[in-house]
């Protein structure tokens, strides 16, 4: 099982972009993220062909993924 970190934006288009971060910390405050998400926005950094990528904090959540291997060859 793993648990990742999504942090959620809206970019200048109005559309959805997903920040992931991969083993995170699983004992983060909301005020914690929602200012760390603060200054990525205003860092105002990332941009992909003329559409700024992170221009508005949607959410964030933690994503718990399962595996389960059916057989796996050595």
């Amino acid at each position: 099982m793993t648990k990742r970190l999504e942090l959620r934006f809206e970019t200048s288009e109005g559309k959805s972009r997903v920040l992931g971060i991969n083993q995170p910390a699983l004992d983060l405050e909301p005020a914690v993220v929602e200012a760390a998400m603060a200054d990525i926005i205003a860092q105002d950094m990332f941009e992909l062909d003329g559409v700024k990528l992170y221009t508005k904090s949607i959410g964030a959540r933690y994503v718990t993924r399962t595996v389960e291997d059916i057989f796996e060859v050595e």
